[in-house]
């Protein structure tokens, strides 16, 4: 690819603004603050980090780059919102129902408080290097953690069942009988049914089976094999025939339109994000609910997992919803949203029980941010008085000079109008008074040039066409 351009200045001066000019003239907002492609972006607005993942064949663990969190999130959402029209349901005003939330807390068994003492130890060794990142690791632990604090079983069928299971069938069944009209979900995303062997699923539909709920009336999403035995589903619990239905996040995303009869959701487990909490809960929360009010439980073991993960899922949707609602944004750094992995210091806040280590926990990692905002700020302190000690004046200088350039080339242009009748251009001593014909000439001028120098090729108006090759294309 070539260029070509006119001067009738000193070329250093006209190159240099030329480029300088043609990087701010860009149309995206992206370009103009010098960012012109995606690692230039994951510099200035990410953090990466190289950590232990689980390969997808599932017996080994690789290693895997990936954001830990954002960087500079008021100028990322500044950009954003330039091209993005943001629409939340806090500021539609859609009509739906009355939402009371009400959380259910269980005491673990000893089985369990066994358990989350072990996944201590498994922290320490892993602290202490004495195990392998593919042996053992944080992702490790908080998977299993998820499990036990589910039910035991779900770590290892042998076990004894946990509490919050009960807790969930006996609250369905209670609201199955005094609102005989209505409809209820329960999401979980572990133990999901399977061809065979024991899961929560089955369980619970069992035990309330067992109760004196019809089977007929309860159903499971999974069952469908295809998108029409899904709708098949969605309309039978739309209509009442269904009265409990069981589902995943994944399941019953985008599409489900479950809510008219809909009385109450149970989330039996946290998810893993708080796109994924706002996806359950809008199953319910929905236009088009005939009740005036509903229910949402969170059923939780003391002791667990579960109340941790609550706390950092709905800790992170709330600093989503404040970019979204387009609050003012009270911190510069978000953790990646997608990330729910404890480390050492809150599995072990979890472990000992005590609230009093686990906001020492909260606090020292507090802290940490603050000293890395300090440093930062810093930083951006010193290169500020760089610049304008340094930097700020040498660019004047060069500006002042250029000011001075482009008034001769003005005045230079004045003294040699362009005719209004033909157009003229000389190309290696050839007058061309067509432009095609003048494209076509300076096209073998540039095959010509076997180096990135300037060459001069013809004049135009008294200027002089000088081109160069760029980046050797």
């Amino acid at each position: 690819r070539g260029v070509v351009f006119a001067t009738g200045t000193p070329i250093s001066n006209s190159m240099s603004e030329m480029f300088t000019m043609q990087r701010y003239l860009q149309p995206l907002t992206l370009k103009k603050m010098g960012l012109y492609n995606f690692d230039s972006w994951a510099t200035t607005f990410g953090e990466v980090v190289t950590s232990y993942e689980l390969a997808v064949e599932g017996n080994h663990y690789q290693t895997k780059q990936r954001f830990s969190k954002f960087i500079n999130v008021p100028e990322l959402m500044s950009v954003f919102k330039e091209i993005a029209d943001i629409q939340t349901a806090k500021t539609l005003k859609l009509p739906t129902p009355k939402v009371i939330r009400k959380t259910i807390d269980v005491e673990p068994t000893e089985q369990q408080t066994d358990l989350i003492n072990w996944i201590s130890d498994r922290a320490d060794a892993i602290i202490a290097r004495r195990v392998s990142p593919q042996e053992d690791n944080m992702l490790c632990i908080c998977s299993d953690g998820k499990k036990i604090a589910l039910d035991p079983r779900v770590f290892d069928e042998s076990l004894d069942n946990g509490h919050k299971i009960n807790a969930c069938i006996n609250n369905v069944y209670d609201i199955y009988m005094t609102n005989p009209n209505k409809t209820q979900v329960i999401c979980c995303d572990l133990s999901t049914p399977s061809s065979d062997g024991w899961n929560i699923y089955k369980e619970i539909k069992d035990e309330l089976v067992a109760k004196g709920v019809s089977e007929n009336e309860i159903a499971f999403i999974q069952s469908a094999k295809s998108s029409k035995e899904k709708q098949k589903i969605f309309s039978d619990v739309s209509n009442g025939k269904i009265k409990i239905l069981l589902g995943s996040t994944s399941t019953m995303g985008t599409g489900t339109n479950i809510q008219r009869k809909l009385i109450a959701l149970h989330h039996l487990d946290c998810p893993n994000r708080p796109r994924d909490l706002e996806q359950r809960e809008g199953r319910i929360e929905r236009q088009g609910n005939e009740n005036e009010c509903v229910y949402i439980y969170n059923y939780i073991t003391k002791g667990t997992f579960d109340a941790y993960m609550y706390q950092m899922v709905e800790r992170k949707q709330r600093f989503v919803s404040e970019i979204m609602n387009s609050n003012m944004i009270t911190g510069r750094v978000c953790d990646d949203v997608d990330e729910t992995i404890l480390n050492y210091g809150e599995i072990k806040a979890i472990a000992s029980g005590n609230p009093l280590i686990q906001q020492k926990f909260q606090i020292d990692s507090e802290i940490a941010k603050l000293e890395i905002l300090r440093n930062s700020f810093i930083n951006s302190h010193h290169r500020i008085e760089d610049d304008v000690q340094v930097n700020y004046p040498k660019e004047i200088s060069r500006l002042q000079k250029n000011i001075q350039c482009y008034k001769q080339d003005i005045e230079f242009a004045n003294a040699h109008p362009m005719s209004t009748d033909t157009f003229i251009i000389e190309i290696e001593g050839i007058k061309y008074s067509k432009s095609h014909d003048a494209v076509e000439a300076l096209g073998v001028c540039m095959k010509k040039i076997n180096d990135k120098n300037l060459h001069s090729v013809g004049t135009y108006r008294g200027f002089k066409l000088l081109m160069f090759r760029e980046f050797g294309d």
